[in-house]
């Protein structure tokens, strides 16, 4: 079984931005996305989905490289709705390549809809519990 069906990132796009570097940001936690843009005037929404195999692959090298396993483990099961969990985290660390998950910021977050039939088993494998900063699930 697939851990998820699809991922999808989704961010506004304020005039002051570059839309290239807010591709960046995403990309940088998600590879692989296949960008749309919609533009609503005052802003564009960009929105980038996969379905990729390696969609989560660089979330789960962040949350353990950055040692923040249970931050991220508790923000994805808050998140968590159905079969989708919905996290959000800050664009400009995401364009530096760290996940932040302090969304205030005046350009808005990087919405990030993870979508799976077992959400538990996902964030086991995402960010499992700890102790010590040390996986034990």
């Amino acid at each position: 079984m697939e851990l998820f069906e699809e991922v999808e990132a989704e961010a506004y796009v304020y005039p002051t931005e570059d839309i290239e570097k807010v591709k960046r940001a995403m990309l940088n936690l998600i590879p692989d996305l296949e960008f749309e843009a919609f533009d609503k005037g005052d802003y564009i929404i960009l929105t980038g989905k996969t379905k990729s195999r390696k969609a989560l692959s660089r979330l789960y090298e962040l949350f353990r490289g950055q040692a923040i396993l249970d931050t991220a483990r508790s923000f994805l099961e808050e998140g968590y709705f159905g079969e989708e969990i919905i996290i959000r985290v800050n664009k400009q660390a995401a364009y530096a390549g760290v996940v932040n998950f302090n969304e205030e910021s005046p350009l808005g977050p990087i919405t990030i809809v993870i979508r799976t039939k077992d959400p538990q088993k996902l964030v086991k494998w995402l960010a499992p519990r700890t102790k010590d900063g040390v996986p034990i699930e």
